[in-house]
């Protein structure tokens, strides 16, 4: 049986690459070029995995994670960063995404990634793993957080990881007043 995955990469040599990959590996990738299309998609085969690069409808990445987790609370979505403080941002922000790929993934970390989210686990890629450990054990450590709401906490994280009023404002939906 060829196991079904998602690839909502923008179209390029590292879609090609991953549709290959998987190809190879037994696995039948489906491509999409739009957040309708993988939500068509993903009400076609809801056990599918669903490999999401960060910059597949950038502007558009959070309300798309809303409403697939939304539809489909066990949605098996790994999201494609390149960059830590957008993982880390994705990882407090959407604690339903099992897994996160980070930068160059070679294949067997993609298959492994895939295989491990399908059986319904969490994967990230080592670089990420560590970065969460420490991240976790930085915010358990201090309690410099302890009285702020939680929108409080989450402005925190960010200015924390070194996110510009603007941005932070952009991805928590709120005006540059409210951040500062």
């Amino acid at each position: 049986i060829m196991k079904k995955v998602i690839v909502a990469i923008p179209k390029g040599v590292q879609r090609c690459g991953v549709v290959a990959e998987l190809t190879t590996q037994h696995w039948s990738p489906t491509e999409v070029n739009n957040s309708n299309e993988l939500l068509t998609m993903l009400d076609e085969n809801p056990r599918a995995v669903v490999i999401i690069s960060i910059q597949f409808e950038m502007r558009r990445m959070q309300g798309l994670l809303r409403s697939i987790y939304r539809k489909h609370t066990r949605a098996k979505v790994i999201l494609w960063t390149n960059s830590l403080a957008c993982a880390l941002d994705y990882k407090t922000r959407h604690p339903l995404v099992p897994g996160f790929f980070f930068r160059f993934v070679e294949t067997d970390e993609l298959i492994r990634g895939c295989h491990v989210v399908a059986l319904g686990q969490r994967f990230s890629s080592p670089y990420l793993t560590a970065s969460f450990k420490r991240f976790r054990q930085y915010a358990e450590k201090t309690c410099i957080t302890i009285g702020l709401s939680n929108r409080e906490q989450q402005i925190f994280q960010m200015v924390s990881l070194g996110l510009p009023v603007k941005e932070i404002a952009e991805r928590l939906v709120i005006s540059n007043k409210t951040v500062n």
